[in-house]
């Protein structure tokens, strides 16, 4: 059988999910594209057998399998619709589009090309310790989803300029809107759904001149009457960044570490076994245990491996991908109905739901 031709837009981000695609004997990297002359030297010299681009269309008639979107948000609606149509399967960088009707884009993108896989590239679902919190989870170890809140806070102010000073399209992104890395996680341990957003933010006290929000905040409403709050900031001085996690059930909770602590550990409190922390023999901490050594290849420890792995099963064998199209879009909406909520006071605004 012949390897998947698989091919990779932008080549920055991008170049440690490729070295991943790369371990699998059914995979080729054939292909690259960027707009930066270095960032295709580089590539082409990890992938001496790709074939290089500076164009994406030219790069999409090259006759791929599958396609790697993983350049800027502004971008994601229209490479992923264009790719799905050239008969490619797509894993797709978070968050998934700019607005509402460029996630409706996608959404019926998919749907109209059902031969073709989509996935939703959140990488934190694929966390040891979250991987962990669900398969408890679904134990029922946890009983009931109650309320559960996750922080990511990262410090890339070196991201919103240019060198001359301009601002970058990361400059114009609300801090919730890149909500995924928080949410994915919580929905995709408890099955929640959110259905309602309320939405704050603090104004733009650090980088006034570039209107950046400095923090966003989201509290939502989920399917089963439960609440999830999350925090944002991604200008402000904090070190290291963190992703913080916590989750309540009706029989106990489990929660994440902060900085100083490292690496991260999870802290769990179960009433039906005392001293339960001491007791797990499961993954706590983010990179999984005996994971090949090339696992790590991908860029955040072991994550990408595990997910690219997922996607692969998929399209091997004609599955649905864990993240498709109906998680991607209820880990993303929300934040954008959250800063529609800001924008508009606080007021609660109704998430999507296009099943």
């Amino acid at each position: 059988m012949k390897p998947y031709k698989v091919g990779i837009a932008g080549l920055r981000r991008s170049i440690g999910p490729a070295q991943i695609f790369g371990l699998l004997p059914d995979c080729e990297v054939a292909a690259g594209c960027d707009l930066d002359p270095k960032a295709l030297e580089y590539f082409g010299q990890q992938f001496p057998g790709a074939q290089l681009f500076t164009d994406y269309q030219e790069m999409l008639a090259s006759g791929l399998d599958i396609v790697y979107v993983g350049t800027p948000m502004p971008a994601h609606r229209d490479q992923t619709v264009a790719a799905l149509e050239a008969g490619c399967h797509v894993l797709q960088e978070v968050t998934l589009a700019t607005s509402i009707q460029e996630c409706r884009d996608i959404y019926e993108a998919v749907k109209a090309h059902p031969n073709q896989k989509f996935m939703l590239a959140e990488n934190n679902c694929y966390l040891a310790h979250i991987m962990s919190w669900k398969t408890m989870w679904d134990q029922g170890k946890l009983g009931q989803f109650m309320y559960a809140e996750a922080e990511y806070v990262h410090d890339i102010r070196s991201l919103l300029k240019k060198a001359d000073g301009s601002p970058t399209w990361r400059a114009s992104r609300p801090p919730i809107v890149y909500c995924s890395h928080s949410l994915g996680p919580l929905l995709q341990v408890t099955g929640e759904r959110c259905v309602t957003a309320c939405g704050m933010h603090t104004g733009s006290k650090l980088e006034p001149e570039l209107g950046h929000l400095d923090f966003g905040i989201g509290i939502f409403q989920t399917s089963s009457g439960g609440v999830i709050k999350v925090l944002r900031a991604q200008a402000v001085v904090r070190e290291p960044a963190m992703h913080y996690f916590s989750i309540y059930g009706t029989k106990g909770c489990l929660e994440t570490s902060r900085p100083p602590t490292t690496p991260i550990q999870t802290n769990a409190y179960f009433e039906e076994i005392p001293h339960l922390r001491n007791m797990i023999q499961m993954p706590l901490t983010g990179d999984v245990p005996h994971a090949p050594k090339e696992a790590s290849m991908g860029g955040h420890g072991t994550v990408e491996y595990y997910m690219i792995q997922d996607f692969m099963e998929a399209v091997r064998h004609d599955r649905q991908p864990v993240l498709d199209i109906y998680a991607a879009l209820d880990m993303c909406l929300p934040g954008l109905c959250a800063h529609e909520s800001a924008i508009n006071g606080g007021k609660p605004v109704a998430i999507p739901d296009w099943r």
